[in-house]
């Protein structure tokens, strides 16, 4: 036996055990061990917020040893949990060794007695470690302790790429779930069925396998269809009988779900496919098990709000064009999740429960589903008991969960996933087979004859037609996820659009009407970021009536989740979305209105958590001012997203001095011409065949040698030629290496659409001027700021955002532009003069330097904030996860000096002062900590001796001692306890720079005031 306590070594002494009493525990925990306590496991890790919502982060198993028979309760274990879905590690551990096993993996196909546990666990195996290996023992320590677990670092530590390279996410339930069911769907339509039929006969088999397995279904009730059946699968080899249950299922449902035609035909031997796909699922693999006792999925496990998931992922993958055409996209769980959380949170204190919902675009109903799920267990908290009572449960339902949907077998799902979150809850929960306990009826749909009565809960309409039997509703919350695009617009969104003036986006007027639907209730709904930066007048006019006319409380931008690789754990919306965001909002303005609107924008997708789902990481949190906001043709949205507001002072204090370019150019005695593009082939206009043409490819940023002139022998349509006369500019559409390119051409060239072309009755000095400008650092930044695309969908310019820029040209007085273009001819003469390239990275400095520091009067520290978001935030969105912003700092003392230098200029006439201490820094951490002091002298940055692992595991105790929130968790953090501050901040390079040190000393500053 070793004296080793593994717990304390991995730092997992808050682990909560599964017989945990629940008085001592979260409401979020308790949750949870419900749902777990018979996986076998002994403890569970959750990583906790600020707002006390717990997420499963680790499972833990004890064992005596790693024998055949505790390898078996390890293999049920994994396979429970990953039925479960939202834990990826289990942690298996004895006297002498610990073992992490994968539970984002596939679970093993038993297949014989003889079964080789030893051997075949090890393929679920992601790490083993006995403790006598101490070299072993430290990488343990830095891949899967719970400061590793809390700040994610095994997505980006190199270190861990091996361990990376085991855990496939796309193996999970439910993407296995749906590429079984997809290849099920495929065989099927291959022996002859119709793709309809497959549709309802598998969604049929996962709705009673739900039943089944979550106890609502029983012996009885299947052997009064086939004798000694127990079981849907006993039922399966026999087509007869297996619609006999459909038929009694139909009649139960209220035909609300199981629709049954008399023209149906389906054979043994699809049903045979069917079986095999429930079992152990159907990847066109020929690995086999058919014991049904070991079957691959346990939908006693598989959440309800997954049916969800599954079905619209499954009608995707057999209807490709589904998505683009009706502009609906599948919400995730954990997107549902994050939004219910705000606004029908579950915390103990919870007791309202008759809280009307509606989700007025319901698909297949997650957002249904688990706002019932949480007005029950409201119901429970109110009246300190479970609620299995069925007409209490039916009450709660019919009273209070409503939704619209225009897809008529969406609304089937939605229907069904409802009447079994209520079963789930019965006591017994075979009641609903008694005929004096009636399922109610639900949907409402005149044109369905099928229903043998019509609900008043879900609706089969078109939200935005007028609908007053639910508009005459009260409604307490409206949330869900409604259709974005510009395609294929029904006449009731165009109509509606003209109406109020809104740009023909679908989402606009499901945002509008919404308002209408719940003129007293809160709203939260999913949209398409472009809402908030699209320059168009009809979206500014959207925009001008959502933030005067409404209460908006945050935007959460979820734009940068839309690029996710899959080995990331897959996009949030899947390949097909454009950026989205959420935002909460509502009619009238509270009785306490806040001056700001929070904002939250991650600007990466690299996880800082193992946890299933989005967590909101403070670092990426701003409060916006409202009287901005409520601008219609403000930039805030976009600049906040990648800077903050030190950013949007500088580009508004440029844009104050000057007019836009479009009025520049615009004005005629400036003598210039409006831009255009250039030549476009257009296929229908077959006008000319240039003889040469610039080849855009071939263009250099500052001048474009005329070797970049190709032959030619495609059609052009017509266009002015006077526009090419030289010399004129040419700016590209395309960003490369995160810098903009504009050309000085001095002869005459065609260029194509790929380009556009700056030309006037100027002189040649402007125009290399204008080059040099358009080159320079100042105009990628405020592109990079402002642009309603680059850094959100694509990574090119419109004019019309160029055109909406400061004319920084028109500040030019003759010494400066002496000057640049001075800068500018030694760069063109050198690319004349030179076939190879040579570097005039310190001739384009000089020229940043003019416009920065002559021309516009940048401050110090105005030029720190500029280079560091394009060092940084640019090359962030750029680079992704190999940006050099996410690389460990090696070094704290810079940004040390300026917090202190920042705070004490705001101090300068106080009898106090300021000093900051660095801490030790070891190899590997997550987090980096600085310490402020405050006394009567300053004594510049002390560098300390101490451990900074040690002070922050100080740090992290005192914390949750005190508020019970985790300090890795939450990753910054500042902290006062007497005349210190400590400012923890995650280990990346972005959190360390000058300028977040300007943004951190203005919000302590703030604070400071707050508490005066």
């Amino acid at each position: 036996m070793i004296d080793f306590d593994i717990i304390e070594i991995l730092g997992l002494e808050k682990a909560i055990s599964v017989t945990s009493e629940s008085n001592h525990i979260s409401e979020s925990q308790l949750v949870v061990i419900n749902q777990v306590k018979d996986f076998g496991i002994d403890e569970i890790y959750f990583s906790t917020d600020e707002n006390h919502n717990s997420y499963p982060a680790v499972f833990l198993k004890r064992v005596e040893k790693f024998d055949d028979g505790a390898l078996l309760q390890v293999a049920k274990a994994q396979k429970k949990i990953w039925n479960f879905k939202k834990v990826i590690f289990l942690y298996v551990y004895s006297e002498t060794e610990i073992r992490i096993y994968n539970c984002a993996e596939k679970p093993l196909i038993i297949k014989s007695d003889e079964f080789d546990y030893k051997k075949e666990l090890k393929t679920l195996e992601i790490e083993s470690y006995t403790f006598k290996d101490k070299t072993k023992l430290k990488q343990l320590q830095n891949l899967f302790s719970t400061i590793a677990i809390d700040t994610g670092i095994i997505w980006t530590l190199e270190e861990a790429y091996e361990i990376r390279k085991k855990i496939s996410l796309q193996r999970r339930v439910d993407k296995y779930l749906v590429e079984s069911l997809t290849y099920t769907a495929k065989q099927l339509q291959e022996e002859g069925l119709e793709i309809n039929l497959i549709h309802k006969i598998i969604m049929r088999s996962l709705f009673l396998l739900y039943l089944e397995d979550r106890g609502a279904t029983d012996e009885k009730f299947y052997s009064e269809i086939k004798n000694g059946a127990k079981s849907y699968f006993d039922i399966l080899d026999d087509a007869d009988k297996t619609y006999s249950l459909f038929k009694k299922l139909e009649e139960y449902f209220n035909g609300n779900v199981f629709t049954v035609d008399s023209n149906e035909s389906i054979s043994r031997e699809h049903l045979k496919i069917i079986r095999k796909c429930f079992i152990n699922g159907n990847d066109n693999s020929l690995q086999q098990n058919l014991f049904e006792d070991l079957r691959l999925f346990d939908f006693s496990i598989i959440q309800i709000e997954l049916l969800s998931e599954i079905y619209e992922n499954f009608l995707a993958e057999i209807n490709p064009t589904l998505k683009q055409d009706t502009g609906t996209y599948y919400t995730p769980p954990s997107l549902v999740e994050l939004i219910l959380n705000e606004k029908l949170p579950i915390s103990k204190t919870e007791k309202e429960f008759n809280v009307k919902v509606l989700d007025p675009t319901c698909g297949s109903g997650i957002f249904l589903v688990e706002s019932f799920k949480r007005l029950v267990k409201r119901h429970e908290n109110a009246n300190t008991e479970k609620l299995t009572d069925f007409n209490e449960l039916k009450k709660l339902l019919t009273n209070n969960i409503f939704g619209i949907e225009i897809h008529p077998q969406s609304i089937k799902v939605a229907a069904f996933s409802l009447y079994l979150a209520l079963v789930d809850n019965l006591n017994p929960k075979t009641i609903w087979q008694n005929k004096d306990y009636r399922l109610p009826y639900l949907i409402n749909d005149p044109s369905d004859d099928t229903l043998v009565e019509q609900g008043m809960n879900l609706f089969r309409a078109d939200t935005i037609k007028e609908n007053p039997e639910i508009e005459e509703i009260d409604f307490d919350l409206v949330v869900g996820n409604p259709p974005f695009g510009t395609k294929n617009l029904s006449q009731s969104i165009r109509d509606y659009s003209d109406k109020y003036g809104f740009a023909k986006e679908m989402v606009l007027p499901f945002l509008h009407k919404a308002t209408k639907i719940s003129e007293n209730g809160e709203i939260a709904l999913i949209f398409n970021t472009k809402v908030l930066t699209n320059t168009n007048g009809k979206y500014q006019s959207f925009r001008e009536w959502l933030f005067n006319e409404c209460y908006v409380e945050k935007i959460y931008n979820f734009s940068i989740l839309r690029k996710v690789p899959e080995d990331f754990g897959g996009q949030l919306f899947g390949s097909a979305t454009g950026p989205i965001s959420v935002i909460f909002y509502r009619k009238n303005a509270p009785k306490k209105r806040s001056d700001t609107i929070i904002y939250y924008a991650p600007k990466t997708y690299i996880k800082s958590n193992v946890i299933e789902g989005v967590s909101i990481d403070s670092t990426d949190l701003k409060y916006l001012p409202r009287e901005e906001c409520q601008k219609p043709s403000t930039k805030i949205w976009k600049v906040a997203m990648w800077g903050g507001m030190s950013d949007f002072n500088i580009i508004e204090k440029i844009s104050s001095r000057t007019v836009s370019m479009d009025a520049f150019l615009k004005n005629t005695q400036n003598g210039w011409s409006l831009p255009r593009a250039g030549l476009n082939g257009d296929i229908e206009h077959q006008d000319f065949i240039p003889e040469h043409v610039i080849n855009s490819r071939h263009i250099q940023r500052f001048y474009t040698p005329s070797h970049a002139l190709q032959k030619n022998d495609k059609y052009f349509r017509n266009i002015d030629k006077n526009i090419f006369e030289p010399p004129y500019v040419l700016f590209k559409k395309g960003q490369k290496n995160r810098k903009l390119t504009a050309s000085y051409i001095d002869y005459f060239g065609y260029c194509t659409t790929a380009c556009y072309v700056f030309n006037g009755n100027v002189e040649s000095d402007n125009k290399k001027a204008l080059t040099a400008i358009f080159n320079s650092k100042i105009t990628t930044y405020i592109l990079f700021m402002v642009s309603s695309s680059w850094g959100i969908e694509r990574e090119q310019i419109f004019m019309d955002e160029v055109m909406d820029t400061p004319a920084i040209i028109s500040l030019l007085n003759q010494e400066n532009l002496s000057k640049i273009v001075g800068h500018f001819d030694k760069i063109m003469n050198g690319i004349k003069s030179d076939f190879f390239k040579k570097d005039y990275s310190q001739l384009e400095e000089k020229i940043d330097k003019v416009i920065l520091k002559d021309v516009l009067g940048m401050t110090d520290r105005e030029m720190v904030i500029i280079n560091d978001s394009l060092e940084f935030s640019l090359d962030l969105f750029e680079n992704k996860q190999k940006s050099k912003a996410l690389l460990p700092i090696t070094d704290v003392t810079d940004y040390a000096k300026r917090i202190s230098s920042e705070i004490n200029e705001f101090l300068q006439n106080q009898e106090i002062a300021c000093s900051a201490t660095t801490f030790k820094m070891p190899y590997f951490s997550p987090l980096m900590m600085i310490k402020l002091s405050f006394g009567v002298s300053e004594s510049g940055v002390i560098k300390s001796k101490e451990n900074l692992d040690e002070e922050l595991r100080q740090l992290d105790k005192v914390l949750w001692r005190k508020k019970a929130t985790n300090i890795y968790f939450r990753k910054k953090l500042n902290y006062k306890t007497g005349n210190e501050i400590f400012i923890v901040r995650p280990n990346q390079r972005r959190f360390w720079t000058q300028s977040m040190a300007i943004e951190d000393a203005s919000e302590l500053i703030l604070e400071i005031l707050n508490e005066v």
